[in-house]
């Protein structure tokens, strides 16, 4: 969650927080991820501030990521959309929700029949929307590309 707008970088530092909160310790011998996307928003196939941001955090955190993106209007078939919206929405929908942090407390509440613990993190960062991408990376994008899925999916290097 965030009080700035929902930009690539937003989605970037979100996968990077998440690789340093959990991910290291339980998938420790992981030589990269796999990031399921859907086809809009922040972490769209067609906004390059994403991939530039994801490439920082493949190089800091020294592994490949693969980004499969949903093609478009699929996204109704992402798996999370079905086990994890609902909880949420149920979440939110009866109290009056004040602010942030008491939204984030809702949030963090949810808890699954099938084990699935929601964490909830406000970002300490505000984020602008309308910060472009130097043409120097655009250039020279170390994006590598599927041959034939090229917008869809492609890989990060590290």
């Amino acid at each position: 969650m965030t009080t700035g707008a929902n930009t690539g970088a937003l989605a970037a530092d979100a996968v990077h927080r998440w690789w340093h909160r959990m991910g290291r310790t339980r998938y420790a011998d992981a030589g990269g991820m796999l990031l399921l996307a859907d086809c809009g928003g922040s972490n769209s196939y067609r906004v390059p501030l994403y991939r530039e941001r994801l490439h920082r955090v493949a190089v800091t955190l020294g592994i490949l990521i693969r980004v499969a993106h949903l093609p478009p209007y699929c996204s109704k078939y992402n798996p999370i959309d079905h086990r994890l919206f609902c909880h949420l929405t149920q979440a939110i929908s009866g109290p009056f929700v004040e602010s942030l942090s008491w939204m984030q407390t809702l949030i963090s509440k949810v808890r699954t029949r099938t084990g699935l613990k929601v964490v909830c993190e406000l970002a300490r960062k505000v984020y602008h929307s309308g910060i472009k991408v130097k043409q120097v990376f655009k250039d020279n994008e170390p994006t590598q590309r599927d041959l034939r899925l090229s917008k869809f999916y492609y890989v990060i290097p590290c």
